[in-house]
């Protein structure tokens, strides 16, 4: 960057760091600084401003721009510590600590960055943190508090400030030799973690006077070391900050009892029940027509001491309902019709929860009570033998659980690998108020694109809106293709496509360059057969043009990916960040699951449909949902 007719507001600059600061900005200017030379001839003043004082920092930055015009940089870097201990000293002198330090710094930020937003103009904002906001500091924790939280600002905001041209960073020295410092040294205070050595408050600008010069440092965090080195902080990824929990551990802490008290209920649920006898859905014929492909039949419930190695008996709680359930029927997952006829009969459904009721021998990782949900061909049924390796611990038996299998894993999985989503993406989700097309609206929303949603009813419509849906089309009420013209004439970065026929038409249509529509079923063309369909005229002519890819997506394809998508959804609904939408039809009982068929391929479900399999529903503790 180059700073000759740059405008800097530069806060907490009478001393320390902020006058060698002041002087490295106007002496890459060629200029002298305030405080230096008092007939500097650029157009540098020193303000008094309390940066705790909201109305004193707007005054500031309102006669900065009106004096020169913008802001080009701004460097926040006024601070105080605490005084006295943590728990023994009196007065508000920590909450001071936390309006200059943080709020101060907070508040000249957002400043900098309408002045810098309003003007059109490319700038940057630094934070002055610390090392104590990346490492312990038990001295000063309200300190180190207020300066990691700089540090989190800082990598949390920067991706939404790049794109408004501004590139937000933060140095982080270790204790630097100031007065604040000096006073802290007179007052007691050690510094173990340096060996009493101090950083110069010089080699601290030079630092600061890097990351300016740097281009591509949005959301660095530059690390002066006491040692006079510069390093680039960066955290620990996400699988290395997360060590497991064992569960011997986890009973020990705070809400055990509670957790002890659900999961006793939950086996005695499961294990107190188990019969001689239960029942399976089966297919004895091979049609899209559920009812005339399925009947209810008996099967014969193992005892405990029955099991083979490695399996779990498993009272199932809830099963799902799924377009593709009448392909399975019909045959067609079995590579071709011949050899679909002879696996006849077998068994139907492809997900469910239920809770443990017996172990085999050599079963590691679950015990009895624990809730488990399976993907796997047989769902439909009141009992399973299950692998252990097929058994996905979740935390609860809830209905909201079922959804996120199937339908939560597709929308989390093929966004990621098919679709390659990428936050500012403008995307479409047909389909939409579905069981999948819920969670893609979701999860693109969350992700940061625009989206996009058709449904086939007011009800649908008004939930997508809830879900996070920027533009919802009802197409039973406008025509998708005339909307998507009109009023994204840029086109889709991404469509995400599960009714096929003329919507998977009006998709690739809707493309726009680089962009990808993603293919995940055809649900428009199950009923009547599904046979192969004909791409619109001229696709592979578009694709090329654009530079767009048409991609299917089979989630069997990526088995690999379950566990850790499946965590990353049930956290997201325990913490309310994903809402799970259930059809709130009920439907209980083998019996009921070819009317649940019937309502989704009606048209006429609003969310995923469940089908409860027991005769009584598990307990449902408090502690395992989220009240959504």
């Amino acid at each position: 960057m180059q700073f000759s007719g740059k405008s800097v507001v530069l806060t907490g600059s009478g001393s320390g760091i902020g006058r060698e600061l002041a002087a490295d900005v106007d002496i890459a200017a060629a200029r002298e600084t305030v405080g230096l030379c008092a007939s500097c001839p650029g157009d540098a003043r020193a303000v008094q401003c309390d940066v705790s004082d909201d109305a004193a920092q707007e005054a500031l930055f309102a006669e900065h721009v009106r004096r020169h015009g913008g802001v080009d940089i701004a460097i926040l870097n006024a601070g105080i510590y605490e005084r006295g201990d943590f728990v023994e000293s009196e007065g508000p002198g920590w909450q001071a600590t936390l309006k200059v330090n943080l709020l101060g710094a907070l508040v000249g930020a957002r400043l900098a960055a309408r002045a810098m937003t309003s003007f059109g103009k490319p700038g940057v904002i630094l934070f002055m943190a610390s090392a104590g906001g990346l490492f312990p500091m038990p001295i000063a924790p309200v300190y180190a508090a207020s300066k990691a939280a700089l540090v989190h600002l800082t990598r949390s905001a920067a991706p939404t400030l790049a794109r408004r041209g501004i590139r937000l960073a933060a140095v982080c020295p270790q204790p630097v030799d100031t007065p604040m410092v000096q006073t802290m040294m007179n007052a007691g205070f050690e510094l173990p973690e340096t060996g009493a050595s101090l950083l110069t408050a010089a080699r601290v600008s030079e630092a600061t006077m890097l990351l300016l010069e740097d281009e591509a440092a949005s959301g660095k965090l530059l690390m002066v070391h006491v040692n006079g080195k510069f390093y680039t902080w960066k955290p620990p990824g996400f699988r290395k900050s997360l060590v497991p929990v064992e569960r011997a551990a986890a009973a020990s802490g705070a809400g055990a009892p509670g957790a002890a008290a659900e999961r006793a209920a939950l086996a005695a649920w499961a294990r107190d029940s188990i019969p001689s006898q239960g029942r399976k859905l089966q297919v004895h014929r091979l049609s899209t027509d559920f009812r005339v492909a399925t009947r209810i039949v008996a099967e014969r419930v193992p005892a405990a001491s029955e099991l083979p190695p490695g399996h779990v008996l498993v009272r199932r709680a809830f099963a799902a309902i799924n377009a593709s359930d009448i392909n399975y029927t019909a045959g067609r997952y079995f590579g071709s019709t011949a050899d679909a006829e002879k696996r006849l009969p077998f068994d139907a459904g492809f997900e469910a929860v239920g809770v443990v009721a017996a172990l085999g021998p050599d079963v590691k990782g679950l015990a009895v009570g624990d809730a488990v949900a399976q993907m796997a061909y047989g769902a439909f049924s009141e009992w399973g033998v299950v692998p252990v390796r097929h058994a996905l611990p979740v935390p609860s038996p809830a209905p909201e659980v079922v959804a996120l299998l199937t339908s939560g894993l597709t929308a989390s999985i093929g966004l990621e690998e098919a679709g390659r989503l990428r936050r500012g993406d403008t995307v479409l989700v047909t389909a939409a108020a579905g069981g999948t097309g819920q969670f893609a609206v979701q999860l693109a929303a969350q992700a940061g694109c625009m989206v996009v949603a058709t449904c086939g009813s007011a009800a649908k419509a008004a939930l997508l809106k809830r879900l996070g849906a920027a533009r919802v089309i009802n197409h039973r009420e406008e025509v998708v293709k005339d909307v998507l013209k009109r009023e994204f004439p840029k086109g889709m970065d991404v469509v995400w496509e599960a009714v096929g026929g003329e919507m998977l038409a009006t998709g690739v249509h809707a493309l726009a360059r680089g962009g990808r529509l993603v293919v995940i079923g055809a649900v428009s063309q199950y009923a009547a057969g599904w046979a192969p369909g004909a791409l619109p005229p001229g696709t592979p002519e578009l694709l090329l043009w654009r530079s767009a890819t048409l991609t299917g997506f089979f989630l069997l394809h990526y088995t690999h990916l379950y566990r850790k998508h499946l965590q990353r959804l049930v956290a997201a609904w325990r913490s309310g960040r994903l809402h799970v939408a259930l059809d709130p039809t009920p439907f209980r009982g083998l019996e009921a699951v070819a009317e649940a068929e019937d309502l989704l391929l009606s048209g006429g479900s609003v969310g995923k449909i469940v089908v409860q399999l027991s005769a009584e529903a598990p307990p449902r503790g408090d502690s395992s949902f989220s009240k959504l």
